[in-house]
């Protein structure tokens, strides 16, 4: 791995794709849920291996822990900016299912029912809530890639799972607080 970063860093764009080959879906599924719109999570995929090829010089290390946390700063950066672009709000991830096939499917049904109310919490709780519970980040990592206390981490991600609890119990009221 470490020679792979040596690569990247020299601008080597076969060192680019299999970055690309190891990190895109995980970026991808993580911008997804984050943002709850695909098509948006796509091209912020892009933007973030873009940045990554064009930024790879400035990275001051060639470990690979601190490469993926470098890399989900990027696309958190990304989502940070269209959240404050665009305002996003209560955008469903799982639109393009099948409301038959969700009746159908009760794993599915729950997932959608999740998604949904994972896009209603609030960005400063939802990202690392969404880094923690499903990209299973450790909190020092959460803390170094938001640029943050452990202890304001453990904050955030308590304070995410306690919005999450009351939008799952009463989701009218929840999305008010």
């Amino acid at each position: 791995m470490d020679d792979l970063i040596k690569l990247l860093k020299a601008g080597n764009e076969t060192a680019l794709k299999e970055l690309m080959t190891m990190y895109k879906k995980p970026i991808y599924n993580y911008l997804n849920l984050l943002l709850g719109n695909r098509q948006l999570a796509e091209e912020l995929t892009q933007d973030t291996f873009v940045k990554v090829y064009f930024k790879a010089h400035t990275l001051k290390t060639d470990h690979a822990q601190v490469l993926k946390a470098w890399i989900y700063t990027i696309a958190t950066n990304l989502a940070r900016s269209e959240f404050r672009k665009k305002k996003l709000k209560k955008i469903l991830s799982l639109a393009n299912v099948n409301p038959r096939q969700a009746s159908q499917d009760p794993d599915l049904e729950g997932r959608m029912i999740l998604a949904q109310l994972v896009t209603r919490i609030p960005e400063k709780w939802r990202v690392p809530l969404v880094m923690k519970e499903m990209d299973n980040f450790s909190f020092s990592e959460i803390a170094q890639i938001l640029d943050k206390p452990v202890g304001t981490v453990k904050s955030l991600v308590f304070r995410g799972k306690e919005h999450l609890k009351r939008q799952y119990l009463d989701p009218e009221g929840a999305t008010h607080v």
